[in-house]
């Protein structure tokens, strides 16, 4: 059973209309070896029944999946690259050849292979972690770790300043529902 996190669920979509993996859920890994997908999760899948697992790019400590959708958009992202850059070979090798490709039962469940777990100290329990158009799948410690680590970057300015030009944008263009761009002079 999967415990939804006090983060809750937000239902959101990315500028094209696709919806986005958002929030945090608790699982367990069941006698036969599966894991339930969190319900949010397999709706943003949009029906497709592949989910693409690999460990997490920069030494994250996690898997990081997604469905057809993000597999493509890698495959078409890394296929741009030269034939023989030693970019595409690294990159061909860190998501393509190490990912899983697995098959969601019809109740919504994945086995994750034990090499893939054992990559990132995964045993009984894990964390389902949305990130947009990816999600991630921590050990509980892992994860309670990272959120540590977030917590005390979360007060550098340049972290906070990185969002301010996108967003300044977005309100300019119109793009950030409820929130009007004022004039100078105006409020």
């Amino acid at each position: 059973m999967l415990a939804q996190s006090i983060v809750g669920y937000f239902h959101l979509a990315d500028e094209d209309g696709r919806d986005v993996f958002v929030s945090t859920y608790e699982g367990a890994i069941d006698a036969k070896g599966r894991v339930s997908v969190p319900a949010p999760f397999r709706s943003t899948l949009g029906g497709g029944s592949r989910i693409f697992l690999w460990p997490a790019l920069g030494g994250l400590g996690c898997l990081e999946g997604g469905g057809e959708e993000l597999m493509a958009v890698y495959q078409q992202t890394i296929s741009r690259l030269a034939p023989h850059s030693k970019r595409r070979r690294m990159l061909t090798a860190a998501i393509i050849s190490r990912a899983a490709d697995l098959k969601m039962d019809d109740p919504g469940r994945i086995k994750v292979p034990e090499p893939l777990l054992d990559a990132v100290g995964i045993t009984d329990r894990l964390i389902w972690v949305g990130a947009m158009d990816s999600f991630q799948i921590w050990a509980p410690d892992a994860y309670e770790a990272f959120l540590t680590e977030v917590d005390a970057s979360s007060e550098d300015e340049a972290i906070l300043d990185a969002l301010a030009a996108p967003y300044d944008d977005a309100v300019a263009a119109g793009g950030v529902p409820g929130i009007r761009r004022y004039g100078e002079g105006e409020m």
